[in-house]
């Protein structure tokens, strides 16, 4: 099964380890990490990075039906991609928002495939006390994910994953893991935080287990057991956004 950790959360994370000053061999480091080629209809990503390294930075991951606390424009991107980007000045203080949503699209073909990657930005000024971000502690992000582990495995278990899913078995035993496997490992900066490390590496195995378990209701047997099982991994889903949404802020 491919963890895939969103890019705007891979920015948020390397924009914190570069600081204020980066060195071209730093953010072409960085932008490796993120792994798309530069599309000429975006910002590219190495230039993001310039912009928002040394500012306050978070990583956000909406999905339709929660509050986003975004410009309009930006929030229909954010939404449309799933994630987005957002650097700005620490909470209290006046200055410069900028919203990032990457526009990612796929080019060559099953054996060589690839993708494009360019970034969408906005602007605008804040004064501090009009936004918000939309940050939980680590300590809530950790109390969430076990939470929402234990409801997973009960979910998945009911749900028979492992036999009509085969490959998930492996993954569903690896839940609790707070280890992230290559080439995941490999994307993220050297000397991260373990806690961070931890968290991310369960949110995004949380992630990844339940877009495999919503592809199919399982041994459900009516409609209310599908239901209930559903907002399970809704919930589920939520609390692995959230953890990723705590592991990228620095600043805020």
């Amino acid at each position: 099964m491919r963890l895939d950790i969103p890019r705007s959360v891979l920015v948020a994370l390397w924009a914190n380890r570069l600081g204020t000053a980066p060195s071209p061999e730093e953010l072409a480091q960085a932008a490796r990490a993120v792994r798309a080629v530069a599309d000429d209809d975006g910002m590219p990503t190495a230039d993001l990075l310039t912009q928002v390294a040394g500012t306050a930075v978070l990583a956000v991951t909406p999905v339709p039906g929660e509050p986003v606390p975004l410009p309009a424009p930006a929030r229909a991107a954010a939404l449309e991609a799933g994630q987005a980007l957002i650097s700005g000045p620490p909470r209290g203080a006046p200055g410069l928002l900028r919203i990032a949503v990457p526009d990612e699209r796929a080019f060559g073909s099953e054996l060589e495939p690839g993708e494009l990657l360019g970034w969408q930005v906005w602007t605008e000024p804040v004064d501090g006390s009009g936004w918000v971000p939309p940050v939980i502690t680590m300590a809530e992000a950790r109390t969430g994910l076990a939470e929402a582990l234990d409801l997973a495995i009960e979910t998945l278990l009911s749900m028979d994953v492992a036999r009509w899913r085969e490959e998930a078995a492996e993954e569903i035993a690896m839940l609790g893991s707070d280890e992230l496997p290559p080439p995941a490992a490999d994307r993220i900066p050297p000397g991260l935080d373990p806690r961070r490390s931890h968290v991310l590496s369960r949110a995004v195995r949380l992630q990844a287990i339940v877009d495999l378990a919503t592809q199919d209701d399982g041994a459900a047997v009516n409609s209310w057991q599908a239901d209930q099982r559903t907002a399970a991994l809704r919930h589920v889903a939520a609390a692995a956004r959230g953890a990723l949404c705590a592991v990228s802020v620095s600043g805020f």
